[in-house]
């Protein structure tokens, strides 16, 4: 496979990774601070399009790094023998079980809470940014991302990193077109709309995360349980 044809396969991979969300947290955060003075207007587009940058570049910088250090050998790599061995891997889901637990019941007990808008406006950014470093860390269990690694490992360095920056660019195309939007200040009626209806969404949300979140723990209670009982999990 040369150059060019990797490009395009690597371009084609992207639309597997496609991912909207980042997006929808782009928009919600500034349609938030959207009737909250002109600067803070102004701050919410800066944070939104660092916001993007950090995690389209980011995924691209992450992809060429992995290439380099790892390139074929990642998509070998033994990730589910790893966690399903034994009992290590039990007492892990137990703790993260507990952990989790601990947060759905003060999410649970906190969800009528009125939102601390002051808290909230300091803490943006730093959220926003670790929120872009999460969906980097996140996207090396995307298949087509492993499957863009593994191919080049056989690719020069200078066709290697313009692929990922394809690669993150196309997976991230709503969030792609929302900076370039704010960018030129024509943002403002998707994001009053997309406004709108998160405030509506927001309570069944406050609702719903903690009780998610408690069933994830107790299935991984179960999984562990199931082990140290019978010496299987649930999901082999």
């Amino acid at each position: 496979m040369n150059e060019l044809q990797f490009f395009g396969v690597a371009s084609g991979l992207g639309i597997g990774g496609f991912d909207p969300v980042p997006a929808l947290i782009a928009a919600v955060y500034i349609a938030a601070r959207g009737n909250s003075g002109r600067s803070a207007a102004r701050k919410a587009r800066r944070d939104v399009l660092l916001f993007g940058a950090v995690l389209i570049l980011g995924t691209a910088a992450w992809g060429f790094t992995l290439s380099r250090l790892l390139g074929e050998h990642l998509a070998d790599f033994p990730w589910h023998s790893l966690l399903r061995a034994g009992g290590w891997a039990a007492g892990v889901e137990i703790l993260v079980a507990i952990v989790g637990l601990c947060f759905a019941g003060y999410r649970w007990i906190h969800r009528n809470d009125p939102p601390e808008e002051k808290e909230q406006q300091d803490r943006s950014l730093a959220g926003l940014l670790s929120v872009a470093l999460g969906f980097v860390a996140i996207v090396t269990a995307d298949l087509p991302f492993v499957v863009t690694i593994g191919l080049s490992s056989h690719q020069p360095a200078w066709a290697v990193l313009p692929a990922f920056l394809a690669w993150a660019v196309i997976s991230q195309g709503p969030l792609f077109v929302m900076c370039v939007a704010v960018l030129f200040n024509q943002h403002h009626r998707a994001s009053k709309w997309i406004g709108r209806a998160w405030s509506a969404a927001r309570p069944w949300i406050r609702t719903a995360i903690p009780v998610a979140i408690a069933v994830i723990c107790v299935l991984l209670l179960l999984d562990a349980g199931r082990y140290f009982v019978m010496g299987r999990f649930l999901v082999g």
